[in-house]
């Protein structure tokens, strides 16, 4: 697993372990910044980066991983659960996933294709899979045993970055994804993530102004679909906010909604897991 790596809290194990997915912006900065993060609550965290998109040799390079966003495979939380079964300081049976954003994405593949998670929280997610990216050729964001999954193509994406429409100059990736969504809505029914096949708990987030994809309307279909099934769910979900969730909400972050959502989302998500990995 290249560029894993365990953070254990203080105090004797075995501890409960929660596996944390970054999104596109790939390397390991998120897990690092949640390992502290979640250790300072008695986890022990898995970072498992599983794309690296600078240049080899660069900062922030990580040998072994694909530069490109395509054809990530899922198995990998499978090497990942069987890796930390065999520790002596892990509770297998207390294992958590935490991704954002594409990270969520893959989370909740993750929770329908591999037994062994005891809760999932996806912030900022998908309920479908997308298209990928850097490989040269159109193609899933994801894959499953050597094959790519159904994806949802993007529209315009192209030109989103090189005429951007979003604040500041910088390119409004919603767009792209709705017109994708919209142009294909037979594919989006096969892409569909089915979350109603996890029987674990699942917390969801997002935001109704998240520019980067609609995260607030795809955080709530997620949670209509599991409710509907009787599965327990947590939903949050913020008119106002946009993508950047992840964060605690303590810290000043020039986005008033984003602030709120994230000192509301952050003590849900500490909850969420101590209800669900912590013994009594």
């Amino acid at each position: 697993m290249p560029g894993a790596f365990l953070h254990l809290p203080g105090g004797e194990g075995p501890h409960p372990v929660i596996i944390v997915l970054g999104g596109s912006e790939g390397g390991d900065s998120s897990a690092r910044t949640f390992a502290e993060r979640f250790g300072d609550h008695g986890y022990a965290v898995l970072g498992l980066p599983y794309y690296s998109p600078r240049p080899e040799g660069s900062d922030g390079h990580i040998p072994g991983l694909p530069r490109a966003f395509a054809k990530i495979p899922v198995d990998y939380l499978e090497q990942a659960n069987a890796w930390l079964a065999t520790r002596h300081d892990i509770r297998s049976d207390a294992v958590g996933l935490y991704g954002v954003s594409k990270g969520a994405e893959m989370a909740l593949l993750a929770g329908t294709l591999i037994d062994g998670f005891a809760a999932i929280a996806a912030i900022v997610p998908s309920d479908v899979v997308w298209e990928g990216w850097g490989a040269g050729e159109t193609t899933s964001s994801f894959s499953w045993r050597g094959k790519a999954l159904p994806f949802v193509s993007y529209e315009g994406m192209g030109q989103e970055f090189a005429n951007p429409t979003g604040p500041e100059g910088r390119p409004r990736l919603r767009l792209p994804h709705d017109k994708g969504r919209n142009a294909n809505p037979d594919r989006a029914v096969l892409a569909r993530i089915p979350v109603e096949q996890i029987d674990e708990p699942v917390l969801v987030a997002g935001g109704d102004a998240d520019l980067v994809w609609n995260s607030g309307e795809m955080a709530q279909a997620i949670a209509e679909r599991r409710i509907a099934a009787g599965l327990p769910t947590v939903s949050l979900v913020f008119t106002d906010a946009g993508h950047y969730l992840s964060g605690h909400g303590s810290r000043e972050t020039g986005n008033p909604a984003n602030q709120f959502a994230q000192a509301e989302i952050w003590p849900a998500t500490l909850a969420f897991f101590a209800e669900h990995l912590k013994e009594e």
